[in-house]
């Protein structure tokens, strides 16, 4: 009789270990979590506007849970552990345009990490009901910093900037904890590695310009029996490394190398030239008929370029204003 209930409470006490077995955390390898982050692409950017340029990525968090777990929550942190400021670097080359990744949509709390003593972007997932795995989608923004005009292009064409983030300047955090009686925990508290995040972020710096320009007004004059002579200024403006031509047209003549003003509301003409020297030697015009375009190469700053107006002494007309429009093209 006393065999017999020994063996009862043996069988009992066996149930209870299995019990309290199914009850008890995985081993640390069966709840982990990852990430993935979709690489940024600011598109393409003109240096010379000096504005800003935004863009967006997504990182997809995930954590995996035993089927009866004592720590429901996990933390993850992802750290950016890249050196500020941060840069975009000319592909082939050494130039560098300045640029930040940022938790928030402002743009006020830079991607930084624990190690640097800054903020990581963190996320807490919670243990489905059903299930044992859950995904979290986050949003991270980037931004171009404003005022860079002479960040240049390459080989005069469009030119990629990048950055590839890979190994120590990122790294996934993580920990699981049973909300409300052993956390929430920080960031600098976690431990465990989750290795780290590969991702790249990019822009197109292309070559763009402005042009603008001021009139040529020449002095009044009763007769004209000598020369008289008038400036104007071109302004232009080139992203940095990008070749120009400055062409003018031929105006109301459409002729580059024989230019008239005519009379307001009248038919009579003043020959006139444009020049692109103070020695009115080479006419300016679009390279026909013996006149040369002006050429440079931007800097990514304004550059201003004179036009030298000559009206050469010739038979005087009937009183009046004169005038002509010409057009100014920039090629690049």
């Amino acid at each position: 009789m006393s065999r017999s209930r020994h063996r009862l409470v043996m069988l009992c006490a066996s149930v209870l270990l299995c019990v309290l077995a199914t009850l008890m955390p995985g081993r640390a390898h069966a709840q982990t979590c990852t990430a993935t982050v979709s690489s940024i692409s600011f598109g393409t950017v003109s240096p010379i506007t000096r504005a800003a340029v935004n863009g967006s990525g997504t990182i997809n968090v995930t954590c995996n849970w035993t089927v009866v777990s004592l720590a429901p929550t996990a933390l993850v942190c992802l750290n950016l552990n890249a050196t500020q400021p941060r840069v975009l670097t000319q592909t082939g080359g050494t130039a560098t345009m300045q640029y930040d990744l940022y938790s928030d949509q402002a743009h006020s709390i830079s991607w930084g990490s624990t190690g640097a003593a800054t903020t990581p972007i963190s996320v807490t997932l919670q243990q489905p009901l059903l299930g044992t795995s859950t995904t979290a989608s986050i949003t991270y923004y980037g931004q171009i910093a404003a005022n860079q005009p002479t960040v240049p292009t390459a080989n005069n064409g469009d030119t990629v900037y990048s950055h590839s983030f890979s190994g120590a300047e990122t790294s996934l955090m993580y920990g699981y904890y049973l909300l409300g009686i052993l956390g929430p925990p920080g960031c600098s508290s976690l431990t465990t590695s989750g290795g780290s995040l590969a991702f790249t972020a990019s822009a197109t710096v292309t070559n763009n310009c402005n042009i603008s320009a001021s009139n040529i007004v020449f002095p009044a004059a009763g007769v004209l029996s000598s020369a008289l002579s008038a400036t104007g200024t071109i302004t232009a403006q080139c992203t940095s490394g990008d070749a120009f031509k400055i062409s003018l047209n031929g105006g109301s003549s459409n002729a580059v190398n024989a230019r008239t003003m005519v009379l307001s509301g009248g038919s009579a003409t003043v020959g006139y030239q444009i020049y692109s020297d103070a020695q009115h030697a080479t006419p300016w015009g679009d390279g026909s008929n013996g006149t040369s375009a002006v050429t440079g190469t931007g800097s990514g700053n304004t550059a201003s370029f004179t036009m030298y107006g000559v009206v050469p002494a010739q038979s005087t007309p009937q009183p009046g204003t004169y005038t002509d429009s010409v057009t100014a093209t920039i090629s690049f």
